[in-house]
């Protein structure tokens, strides 16, 4: 990840996620770093207690039952071409996601973020990572690959922490 990118990511997630936060994979693992959303939702589900949809390249099809899980918080992450080097990352409003070109998924993202939050009441919104190579066939580049072990750590810390208060109480009990 770029290390201009990470300190405004970090914050904007420690301001962001609270109560139940769901985090969706979006995207083709089959087109290199097309598949960093998968790649990361893939890290978190090996982490106790995060609620992690893999919903790939048919997004769509998971609409329905995140909104039914009553979430607080939704992350969408997928690649997004914001124009930046690859592996960068950005917080991305659910208003904003109209700019970008679209991706391998069939409905735009905007859409089902937008779907999730009116059915919901959640907070949705993106957590793009910028692709550096999109070819079928390819793996995950170096930058974007870097960017999602990072990525995955910045979450287990604030999962870690997150639940740290909560096991002090029962502890103390």
């Amino acid at each position: 990840m770029t290390g201009e990118s990470l300190p405004p990511v970090r914050d904007a997630l420690a301001a962001r996620l609270a109560g139940r936060v769901v985090f969706v994979g979006i995207g083709n693992p089959l087109f290199g770093d097309d598949g960093a959303g998968c790649a990361l939702a893939r890290a978190l589900a090996r982490l106790p207690g995060l609620d992690v949809v893999q919903a790939e390249d048919v997004p769509e099809s998971y609409v329905a039952k995140i909104a039914d899980g009553a979430p607080d918080v939704v992350v969408l992450i997928d690649a997004v071409d914001f124009g930046a080097p690859a592996g960068s990352v950005a917080v991305l409003e659910r208003e904003a996601m109209g700019r970008y070109p679209p991706s391998t998924h069939r409905v735009p993202l905007g859409l089902i973020a937008e779907f999730v939050r009116s059915t919901s009441g959640a907070d949705v919104f993106v957590l793009g990572i910028q692709p550096g190579r999109v070819q079928l066939g390819a793996t995950l580049g170096p930058e974007v690959s870097r960017t999602v072990d990072a990525l995955a750590e910045l979450i287990r810390e604030w999962a870690a922490a997150d639940r740290a208060p909560a096991a002090r109480e029962v502890a103390e009990c």
